[in-house]
């Protein structure tokens, strides 16, 4: 009898918590679309940002215009001067890079110089809103045949740029890559594999927006001001160049550029975002994932098991693990996946429907001994006041 009574308890308390479990994943399935929620998860990816170690490709070197080169070298005086910066161009290319990417607006030019012609070189193409729809801008004054890439970034509500887009649909509905895919592509292949304008994208190219897993800071990288390469114009293209067989970046980080963004790391130039992304992508680096379906599974598999150990765990200890050890064990595994493989994990609806089910079973048995106190009072009190029972009489011997 004992073991049956047992046995339903046991079953009764998992039932429950189950029960729970499932509206506690259903309610955080309706509130992930709120406007709450996904600023707390921004808040949390972007503490995760700052509390992870700096670890960038030293591929990767950009090369900025500061505010000295850009009164030095341009006068001070915008948009800068086509043929000063092929000066810049043709002084990076000396060094030997694997590809260089120019993040400057070349709409207004009057064409690609034929010297450019078949060498690692990425230039920006703008994207433009117009009458609801993305129209992709100019390069080189309208050369098409020339490499380019979509500087394809989108912040936020909360204005901080968080995400990008690896190929970017366009009015015409042709999809255009990115600067970053383009980068990456062509310094793995040469110029032979640069994209261009896609009528259809091929299996593993998306055009959905993806997270840019910030590599770090301004300072992570290596930069190199556009004097100081101008200094090293004569040094031959060799191993001892600091641009030879680098991914490098070309852009402006003097304020009349207006080029700066925020992001997890503070204000960063749009250059250094490019790196940031250029970086992630590079073979044997993480991009940033949505945690994938078997992690979910276990994380709801540990709650389950969770759930029938506490029905043989006293009360106290099942406070302590409830309130201590399953949030230090949550945000422990979520930083260890982030850094380690740049996922996202969240066991948080099962604890959380593991809590508020002890704390509604430790109201029900709270209210459930009030209640037979009550009753105790009331029997007791009925006790005191009935009359005494009158004495039993004895037979007489």
């Amino acid at each position: 009898m004992k073991k049956s009574s047992s046995r339903r308890k046991f079953w009764r308390y998992f039932g429950i918590g189950l029960c729970w479990m499932a509206l506690t994943s259903g309610l955080r399935e309706v509130a992930d679309r709120t406007w709450l929620v996904q600023r707390l998860e921004t808040a949390n990816l972007d503490a995760l940002f700052s509390g992870k170690q700096w670890k960038v490709s030293p591929d990767v070197v950009v090369v900025s215009i500061t505010d000295n080169d850009y009164q030095t070298m341009f006068g001070g005086i915008s948009p800068l001067n086509a043929g000063t910066l092929m000066e810049i161009v043709d002084a990076i290319l000396a060094g030997g890079p694997k590809v260089l990417g120019i993040d400057f607006d070349t709409s207004a030019w009057a064409g690609a110089p034929a010297k450019y012609a078949g060498k690692p070189v990425i230039w920006a193409r703008e994207a433009l809103v117009e009458a609801g729809s993305l129209t992709i801008g100019k390069v080189l004054g309208g050369a098409e045949e020339v490499c380019y890439g979509v500087p394809a970034y989108f912040p936020d509500g909360d204005g901080i740029v968080r995400e990008y887009k690896e190929f970017i649909e366009g009015a015409d509905h042709e999809y255009y890559p990115s600067m970053a895919f383009n980068l990456v592509a062509v310094s793995r292949q040469g110029p032979q594999a640069c994209r261009r304008a896609l009528p259809n994208l091929d299996q593993g190219q998306s055009s959905e927006l993806e997270k840019v897993n910030f590599r770090g800071p301004k300072n992570a990288f290596d930069h190199l001001s556009v004097g100081a390469l101008m200094t090293l114009r004569n040094l031959p293209a060799s191993a001892a160049h600091p641009l030879h067989g680098k991914i490098v970046l070309l852009g402006g980080a003097y304020h009349a550029a207006r080029d700066a963004y925020a992001t997890p790391f503070g204000y960063l130039d749009g250059v250094d975002i490019i790196a940031n992304t250029v970086d992630m992508n590079l073979p044997g680096n993480k991009q940033l994932k949505d945690m994938p379906t078997w992690l979910n599974v276990a994380g709801y598999l540990q709650g389950v098991v969770l759930l029938a150990i506490f029905c043989f765990v006293s009360r106290t200890w099942k406070l302590l693990i409830g309130l201590l050890v399953m949030p230090v064990y949550a945000l422990l595994v979520n930083w260890l996946a982030f850094q380690w493989a740049g996922t996202f994990v969240s066991f948080v609806p099962c604890f959380v429907s593991i809590v508020i089910h002890e704390m509604v079973e430790h109201m029900t048995e709270y209210h459930r001994l009030q209640r037979e106190n009550r009753e105790l009072q009331v029997q007791m009190s009925h006790l005191r006041a009935a009359p005494p029972s009158p004495p039993t009489p004895s037979d007489g011997r």
